[in-house]
């Protein structure tokens, strides 16, 4: 049963998955104090890694067109493990806008409304969500390709600006970690920036196009997506050196180094609205996305009546994950990644095996 019948353009889906990676830019700060100046390089070799991961994904999507993530796993183990495993994918998307409304709110607050509750900020980003949400996917990512050239050219602007601070030997000395804090910061931007694409699948009911273009979109996004985060790392580690791990956003750091005059002077505030953009942007889509799950799972036609409790739910489930914003940066530098990774890579890798070989049998009992 297809809940929401908007169809999206390749092109959109493009500019939507971009957009969804460029927003975890400040969740790429959970590898500062993991490798310290290495983060550059480990964004580098992740984004590498995680190659055979899209294809994954472009699998799964070329192999079920028109039928979103719940659709595949029902279609695949049936019924009742395909139910089970849905209401697993659910929390795991409910969690996820929880988690990003939560990091909305609290970057705000630091950076442009202090005096704001965050209980007030959330409310507000998911009143807001809302309008979007209960008109369908078409809504959802229609600024998409706003976003993500604002984005890149904010991106720009800010290189130039601080070009002048940046120090290349920042960068260096590489690989002087422990191995395994390679590892672990393979394992964290595989899993928080470049594995949440899962959540792209949930909109393969959506689109309208070929399997070619499928395989350019989603790459073409991806490269895009892990570019941002690429260029950001590079900005932020060659800037601030050896004391990017004392910021908990190096990023607005980064905007306040160069002095251009009082016209330039706040230009950090202009970098946490581009900032706030993008993470409201994941937002409306992760909340978009449990939603249908939800509606699917519930068996409802109309899925808007879930779209405001909903909301409430994540908004009050996200006050309960973390009471610190250090607690939540252990968590997703520890214990976070492992447990995405059966979300993003073994379940979708398992769907994919047991589909080939269902398809398989089916095609020797055709010949047979």
């Amino acid at each position: 049963m297809r809940i929401d019948n908007e169809k999206i353009s390749g092109r959109r889906f493009l500019f939507t998955a971009t957009c969804f990676t460029q927003a975890s830019s400040l969740l790429a700060a959970f590898l500062v104090t993991v490798v310290f100046q290495d983060a550059w390089l480990v964004a580098l070799i992740g984004g590498f890694v995680c190659l055979p991961l899209i294809w994954l994904y472009r699998e799964l999507m070329v192999m079920f067109p028109g039928k979103n993530l719940l659709h595949i796993l029902d279609e695949v183990y049936g019924p009742v493990a395909g139910k089970v495993l849905g209401t697993a994918y659910l929390w795991f998307f409910f969690t996820l806008a929880s988690l990003n409304i939560t990091d909305l709110s609290s970057l705000t607050k630091v950076t442009i409304l202090e005096k704001t509750p965050s209980l007030v900020l959330s409310l507000t980003c998911v009143l807001v969500a809302a309008v979007a949400v209960r008109r369908g996917a078409g809504l959802v990512t229609r600024y998409s390709a706003l976003f993500t050239i604002t984005a890149f050219a904010i991106m720009g602007l800010s290189f130039l600006l601080v070009f002048n601070q940046l120090d290349i030997k920042n960068l260096f000395p590489m690989f002087d970690q422990p191995p395994m804090k390679y590892v672990q910061g393979v394992h964290i931007i595989s899993t928080i920036p470049f594995g949440e694409l899962v959540a792209m699948l949930m909109l393969n009911a959506n689109l309208k196009i070929t399997p070619k273009e499928t395989t350019r979109y989603l790459f073409l996004s991806f490269f895009l997506g892990a570019f941002s985060v690429l260029v950001i790392l590079v900005r932020d580690v060659a800037a601030l050196g050896n004391t990017i791990d004392m910021f908990a956003v190096p990023s607005l750091m980064v905007m306040r180094l160069f002095s251009l005059g009082v016209a330039l002077g706040r230009l950090e505030v202009l970098f946490a609205v581009v900032l706030v953009m993008l993470l409201f942007f994941k937002v409306m889509v992760l909340y978009y996305v449990a939603v249908i799950a939800a509606a699917q799972l519930l068996k409802v036609k109309e899925y808007r009546h879930l779209v405001l409790s909903m909301g409430v739910l994540m908004v009050l489930y996200g006050m309960t994950l973390y009471p610190s914003n250090i607690e939540h940066t252990e968590s997703g530098q520890r214990i976070i990644p492992f447990l995405w990774t059966p979300f993003e890579l073994l379940l979708p890798l398992l769907t994919l095996v047991v589909a080939k070989v269902q398809r398989r049998r089916a095609g020797a009992v055709k010949e047979a």
